[in-house]
């Protein structure tokens, strides 16, 4: 199965989370056109755009579906050393994020795993040199590259997995309805979840 990831949050809003979910395109495909039909929402999907009921419903399609998914968290976004440059620990630590997530969800697989990464967080230089990390995790016979989410239901997804564990993560009022909309896939395993620290290291 494919492996689509993206993110959500960054280290300027406390929290930073990435998701990376196994599941194969037609079904990617088939989830969000139902999605669609039912809400009656057309275009690209994203999770900071869906209301509370749009995001149980998506989540309600896709349990119908083979897929699993892991969920990799910075909280606090680990904090700035003295002097480093913002932008670039965001970039760090969604480097991590995703190498982290990815690691996990490969571990026994197929190595010819196919990885898809959202290409619209960062500049193409910077997104270059992450995806060469990624394809030199996975090895010679797995293949990672760049995407755009309009193109691919399953980065879509990924996007409202990786919004909703961020809105899970932050204090606010919507914080026990996230929780209660991922409760039963924690519950059964479809979705791992991994708090990312300073000396984190995949196991």
């Amino acid at each position: 199965m494919p492996i689509y990831c993206d993110e959500s949050g960054g280290v300027g809003r406390g929290v930073m989370t990435l998701a990376a979910i196994s599941i194969e395109e037609d079904d990617a495909d088939a989830v969000v056109a139902h999605f669609c039909e039912i809400s009656r929402l057309s275009g690209e999907i994203k999770g900071s755009r869906i209301d509370l009921g749009e995001r149980a419903l998506l989540f309600e399609l896709l349990g119908q579906k083979p897929w699993a998914a892991t969920i990799s968290i910075a909280i606090s976004a680990l904090a700035l050393h003295p002097g480093e440059d913002r932008g670039a620990h965001d970039i760090d630590i969604y480097a991590r994020l995703l190498k982290d997530a990815v690691s996990y969800i490969i571990k026994g697989s197929n190595p010819c795993v196919q990885v898809v990464i959202d290409d619209g967080r960062y500049g193409p230089e910077t997104l270059a040199l992450i995806r060469k990390d990624i394809a030199d995790l996975i090895g010679p016979y797995g293949t990672a590259l760049l995407d755009l989410s309009h193109r691919r239901s399953g980065l879509q997804i990924a996007d409202v997995i990786a919004n909703t564990f961020f809105n899970h993560a932050m204090a606010t009022e919507r914080q026990s309805r996230m929780a209660a909309i991922v409760a039963p896939f924690l519950e059964s395993g479809k979705i791992s979840l991994r708090i990312l620290s300073s000396d984190t290291e995949n196991d």
